[in-house]
C-alpha cells in the first residue's frame, strides 16, 4: 500500500471512529459523565475529526503538487491525534471508573500536551513544505 492510501484509510477510520465515539458519548456515556467529563470527551472528537479531515486536505494538497511530497507531516499529525485524542477519552473514563489516582488517568495527563504539540508541529512541517 503506498502512502497516500495509508493516510488516506488513516483519516477516514479517524472519522468514523471519532463519528462513533461521539454517538456513543452522547448515548451511553451522557448518564455517567459530569459536564466536565462530557466536555473532554468532546474535546478530544473534535480535535481527532478536524486533523482527520486536514490530512485528507493534505493529501489532495500534495496530489496536486502544492505541498512537496514528504510523509513527516502526516505521521506528526497521526500520532499527535492518536496521543491527544485517545488520552483525553481515557482521561474521560477514568474520571468515572477508576480512581482518582489511578496511574492510568496520570500516565495520560502528560501524553495531552504532548498529542497537542505533535500536531501543531505537524502542521508547522506542512508550512514549511509548500512548493514556490
Amino acid at each position: 500500500m503506498n502512502s497516500d492510501r495509508l493516510f488516506l484509510s488513516i483519516s477516514i477510520l479517524g472519522v468514523a471512529i471519532g463519528t462513533l465515539f461521539g454517538a456513543f458519548g452522547a448515548h451511553a456515556l451522557k448518564d455517567l459523565f459530569s459536564n466536565y467529563e462530557i466536555d473532554i470527551w468532546n474535546k478530544g472528537i473534535f480535535y481527532q475529526i478536524i486533523n482527520s479531515l486536514g490530512i485528507m486536505i493534505l493529501l489532495i494538497l500534495r496530489k496536486n503538487n502544492f505541498i512537496k511530497k514528504t510523509n513527516s507531516p502526516f505521521y506528526f499529525l497521526i500520532f499527535g491525534i492518536i496521543f491527544f485524542s485517545f488520552s483525553l477519552y481515557a482521561i474521560s473514563l477514568t474520571n468515572v471508573f477508576l480512581s482518582s489516582e489511578h496511574w492510568l488517568k496520570t500516565l495520560m495527563i502528560p501524553v495531552t500536551p504532548l498529542g497537542g504539540s505533535l500536531i501543531i508541529l505537524g502542521w508547522v512541517l506542512t508550512i514549511l513544505k509548500i512548493n514556490k
